[in-house]
């Protein structure tokens, strides 16, 4: 359904995104503290959580959000371009004005991992877009992502021939 991104229906749904994707992040984190501390019953109890707030959390994207492959690849590569340039270097200074030198370190080598999120998109969109991605000019292996099949060749198989997934699923080793 469409939604007037002014209404404050629209603001809510967006709202509720953010609450459940956050909820999900935080039972995984809760989850790996409790594995690491041995609490196994209680990581298992966070883990089945951060399923159901990520499970809430799409519910919400795909209302306000419906799939368009190349539009959420552009949206992505532009939003970790602004994490990179502009959010981390922002908090990066203003920790240090605040004598925060080892944060301010921190947020700067968070910005760093940021740009090279921002260029894997862009060298898969600008493979997929010449052609490149799924063919290599020697022969090399490639392994299926889902299932850890490996196939050597000049490319992927056009399907797994274990699990059915398609080319897309694999990557070169």
């Amino acid at each position: 359904m469409h939604y007037n991104s002014k209404s404050e229906s629209y603001g809510n749904i967006r709202n509720a995104f953010e609450h459940e994707a956050a909820g999900h992040v935080r039972y995984m984190i809760l989850e790996e503290d409790a594995k690491r501390r041995g609490n196994i019953d209680l990581a298992n109890i966070y883990g089945g959580l951060a399923k159901e707030e990520f499970n809430h959390a799409r519910l919400w994207y795909r209302e306000y959000r419906p799939e368009n492959e190349e539009e959420e690849l552009n949206e992505r590569i532009a939003d970790e371009t602004e994490e990179a340039a502009f959010g981390y270097t922002g908090m990066a200074s203003k920790a240090e004005l605040e004598g925060y030198e080892a944060l301010a370190d921190r947020f700067l080598a968070n910005g760093k991992a940021e740009a090279g999120h921002r260029d894997t998109l862009m060298r898969y969109k600008a493979e997929c877009k010449d052609g490149t991605r799924y063919h290599s000019n020697e022969e090399s292996v490639w392994i299926c992502s889902i299932c850890g099949h490996r196939h050597t060749g000049l490319t992927p198989p056009e399907e797994c021939p274990l699990c059915g997934y398609g080319k897309n699923a694999y990557r070169q080793a």
